[in-house]
């Protein structure tokens, strides 16, 4: 039997992520061991469920940060480093060559990729660049959108120049992205690139309930036009592992919202109708073979979400 320790960053109520690595590494007859790398707090729901051990460390992206962190890996030792949030994508990514050195796989994309996308300015810029479609037309409503934000915080929706105008007196414009607004129908591609480059499947999804900015209920449903735009991303060299990209479908046709270079927080629902992320990861750093033609997956797959209490003594 094969023995893998995975190290999270980030991964810290993702306790149905951690259950989807545990059946594949059963079905890979793999003992795995999994642990994140946390903030101090003593309340993360992936330890106190059972799913996954906590180790604490600096805030991400510090230089003590990174020597934690590779002491982790080392110590270990680490066969996988899976960022799964934001700010440890762009701590992990820096530290790529580093982490290899050590004998771990940093599942992380190349650092220019993860930083463009990570600011939606950049983003915008890069998605210009491969003529992928963006928002882009006169008028009102418009959106502001904070380029270093996530979850939909901060966003500001402007129905006239007067209002953008009142707003923009009193904010730094600089700080934001200002684009149409547009309304449809929000879909979520799941994606796998391996590290050939190799877009291994693409689900779409339909976010259907959303609270916070996380999904709460979802579906799959397939759309070409969609998942076309998600493949021409997924074509962009340099991504590596799982990717999320957000797309709107309006009646004037898709246009390229974001992308996230990590599993997404409904990545469950893609897993679930075949795009097995961890089994695929888990094989890869093994040396066994990912499949080679793209999966297979319907429409219908629908993922609700419920609440799960979990205690800890505090003292």
């Amino acid at each position: 039997m094969s023995r893998l320790r995975v190290l999270f960053l980030g991964a810290s109520r993702l306790v149905g992520l951690m259950e989807r690595f545990q059946a594949a590494a059963a079905a890979e007859d793999i003992a795995l061991e999994l642990v994140s790398i946390e903030d101090s707090q003593p309340w993360h729901a992936v330890a106190a469920a059972g799913a996954c051990r906590v180790e604490h460390a600096p805030a991400y992206g510090t230089a003590e940060f990174a020597r934690v962190l590779h002491d982790a890996v080392a110590k270990g030792p680490a066969d996988l480093v899976i960022p799964v949030i934001d700010a440890a994508v762009r701590a992990v990514a820096p530290l790529h060559a580093e982490l290899s050195r050590a004998g771990a796989l940093p599942v992380v994309s190349r650092v220019e990729l993860c930083e463009s996308v990570y600011d939606k300015a950049r983003a915008d810029e890069m998605f210009r660049r491969f003529r992928l479609p963006v928002p882009d037309r006169p008028g009102y409503p418009r959106l502001a959108k904070p380029r270093f934000g996530s979850s939909s915080r901060r966003h500001v929706l402007f129905r006239d120049q007067e209002e953008q105008a009142f707003w923009a007196a009193r904010n730094r414009p600089d700080d934001f992205v200002v684009q149409p607004y547009l309304a449809g129908t929000e879909y979520s591609v799941d994606a796998y690139v391996d590290r050939g480059g190799r877009l291994v499947g693409a689900v779409s999804r339909v976010r259907v309930v959303v609270a916070g900015g996380e999904v709460m209920v979802t579906r799959t449903e397939r759309d070409d036009a969609v998942l076309e735009i998600a493949s021409q991303v997924c074509a962009i060299p340099g991504w590596y592992g799982p990717l999320n990209v957000q797309i709107m479908r309006t009646p004037d046709g898709p246009f390229l919202l974001e992308v996230n270079p990590r599993f997404s927080g409904g990545v469950t629902c893609s897993i679930e109708a075949g795009l097995d992320g961890p089994r695929f990861l888990l094989r890869e750093r093994l040396g066994r073979p990912v499949p080679e033609r793209p999966i297979e997956w319907r429409s219908g797959l629908c993922m609700t979400r419920s609440r799960k209490d979990h205690f800890v003594w505090l003292s």
